[in-house]
């Protein structure tokens, strides 16, 4: 095994207190990524991949709390660092869209579309009849590329197109629509694609 750098020790260090002795292997077993390390926890149902399974929600419950506290557009980080942990280790694509109220506070966030490894199905019409449901102000939306490239297909601009133009018109404004990857979410709006 190769030496660790100090950044991986870090890391070792910390998936210690879920595996025991067992960490460094591990770690080096999925290629000293944190992110298929998390995918490969997510798929198991076993004491220690269950706790850091249990460990990653919690800190999404953390970050979704900080979301409905105040306005999302006040920490795009907060949202930047939940969506990562949403989508950390997901091996297949889905569409989650974040409904936020008039003041921008996040209503909920939503899995509505699940798909396979390179694409989903996404239906506009549902998405218009939750947004409504949630009496939500306006949405934004979030898919992974288990790829982990961060860059939008012409179908996600195509998608997100006509998204905009089915939520226009009950009054329902989209935010941003984020990729996310292994890096920074790419956001449509930081790009000017919104």
């Amino acid at each position: 095994m190769k030496p660790l750098n100090a950044q991986q020790q870090h890391v070792v260090g910390l998936l210690s207190r879920f595996f025991g002795s067992k960490a460094a292997r591990l770690y080096d077993t999925h290629g000293r990524s944190l992110h298929a390390l998390v995918g490969f926890a997510r798929s198991q149902d076993l004491g220690a991949c269950h706790l850091l399974s249990a460990g990653i929600e919690l800190a999404q419950e953390l970050l979704t709390e900080e979301l409905r506290a105040r306005p999302v557009f006040d920490s795009p980080e907060s949202v930047r660092n939940y969506l990562r942990l949403k989508f950390a280790g997901q091996s297949y694509e889905s569409f989650v869209v974040l409904f936020v109220d008039a003041s921008n506070r996040l209503i909920s966030a939503d899995e509505m579309f699940r798909g396979t490894l390179t694409q989903t199905a996404v239906y506009p019409r549902e998405v218009v009849k939750r947004a409504l449901q949630h009496n939500a102000s306006a949405v934004l939306f979030a898919h992974p590329h288990p790829s982990g490239v961060c860059e939008p297909s012409a179908a996600d601009k195509v998608l997100t197109r006509a998204l905009q133009s089915s939520l226009a018109l009950v009054d329902v404004r989209v935010l941003d629509h984020f990729v996310v990857g292994l890096g920074k979410p790419y956001s449509f709006a930081q790009a000017g694609l919104l």
